[in-house]
């Protein structure tokens, strides 16, 4: 698993009303989510903060591609996790 600092962090718009990702900019190009796939919650090392981690993240299909986003809710910041396709 890629470090934190290793992981490419990106710009998200984020859609108030439905509470998911609208678009995002990664290598100063911008995707529009066209749908979200799935999501999930990466809660662990609660008891260490050395090892506290906790991120909310989105399967998105965006321009015929899939992407897995993170929002690192300690750093209040956005990365891309992988790209699928």
């Amino acid at each position: 698993m890629e470090s934190q600092d290793d992981r490419p962090q990106i710009a998200v718009v984020w859609d108030r009303r439905l509470r998911r990702p609208a678009a995002f900019v990664w290598r100063r190009r911008r995707y529009r989510v066209e749908r979200v796939l799935h999501m999930w919650v990466v809660e662990t090392g609660w008891w260490d903060d050395r090892l506290h981690t906790s991120r909310r993240c989105f399967r998105v299909r965006a321009d015929g591609r899939t992407f897995d986003l993170a929002f690192d809710r300690l750093s209040r910041r956005w990365f891309l996790e992988k790209t699928l396709g």
